[in-house]
């Protein structure tokens, strides 16, 4: 057995670190998650340090390097200037994966019957997970999106995809230069629960909901608006997942690698299946170097060959 060593390093909170080891394959993975909570200076230092060390790919988590409106990239700048420091080693932030996993799992439970289109989404984010919301929409759900309430707290929920791309076209670009911690949780920030505004808001629109789709750190701030309510996101600790179902929600659905009763994020899952490629193609992949529709297709092909979703109990259902 051939040893892949994966770091993902994150903005977000140190209480959530995890070390894991698994196989797959002809490979022993040996994962370490480490959270410096919100520490620019700290997450820099430790990319610089790894370059030279034996470890064979970087998660970059806790932040977003892209977010995507149909085939139209944003960069975000914080996280760019972080990924650039990864010289020698791929770097990885989960936008591949979220391109490619989410939407196929989506599918998959729609073709299974699991959720259908007669129930309301709240994607609490949208451009962090575009091709989810557009799986949704393609097949007829009601979507009512939510990154001005999530990202900003202004009270409007958008409705549609026109009226997502018009206000993208308005702000995204101010957004986008404006400081990461403002626009998402980081380090503590993510250990905190309900957010009063955020619970208000969405308080109006509750009744309506069926399912709450997207990122953790943003749905935990609904606090018990969850009851009874389905929830497809990631990044889940054991605690996560027990507090969840002490709010009573219907079932959890995850959108990641699941290890050690943990679903990773997104970064993780493609930092793993990034230093499969790069060690068998013998190639180095990193997605401020190479083309983005090229990283798709290597990674699709990839996942579909060996059948991912399966062996590496991607979307896993807990009631």
């Amino acid at each position: 057995m051939e040893k892949l060593k994966v770091v993902s390093l994150s903005l977000g909170s140190s209480t959530r670190n995890k070390f894991s080891s698994f196989k797959f394959d002809n490979f022993d993975i040996y994962l370490a998650r480490i959270g410096v909570d919100g520490d620019y200076y700290v997450l820099k230092k430790l990319i610089k340090n790894l370059q030279n060390s034996d470890i064979d790919s970087i998660g970059l988590g806790g932040t977003d390097l892209f977010l995507f409106i149909e085939d139209k990239k944003y960069i975000i700048k914080d996280s760019f200037k972080l990924a650039k420091l990864s010289t020698k080693k791929s770097i990885f932030d989960g936008s591949i994966i979220k391109n490619i996993i989410e939407k196929k799992i989506i599918q998959n439970l729609i073709d299974q019957k699991i959720i259908n289109n007669n129930q309301i989404v709240l994607q609490v984010s949208s451009l962090d997970r575009f091709s989810a919301v557009k799986t949704f929409l393609d097949n007829n759900f009601k979507v009512l999106i939510g990154d001005l309430v999530f990202a900003l707290k202004i009270n409007k929920i958008i409705q549609n995809l026109n009226e997502l791309k018009n206000i993208a076209n308005i702000l995204l670009q101010d957004v986008l230069n404006l400081p990461f911690y403002l626009l998402y949780p980081i380090g503590k920030k993510q250990e905190e629960e309900k957010d009063k505004t955020i619970y208000n808001i969405i308080s109006k629109y509750i009744d309506k909901i069926d399912i709450i789709s997207g990122d953790f750190h943003y749905i935990k701030k609904l606090g018990d608006l969850v009851k009874e309510k389905i929830i497809i996101t990631n990044t889940l600790t054991e605690n996560d997942i027990k507090k969840l179902k002490e709010l009573k929600v219907k079932k959890i659905i995850t959108l990641s690698i699941y290890i050690d009763n943990r679903s990773f994020g997104a970064n993780v899952l493609e930092a793993i299946i990034g230093a499969i490629i790069n060690k068998t193609q013998n190639i180095n992949l990193h997605p401020l170097i190479n083309d983005f529709n090229y990283l798709i297709e290597t990674f699709n092909n990839y996942i579909t060959q060996n059948n991912l979703l399966n062996k590496l109990e991607i979307g896993k259902i807990i009631e």
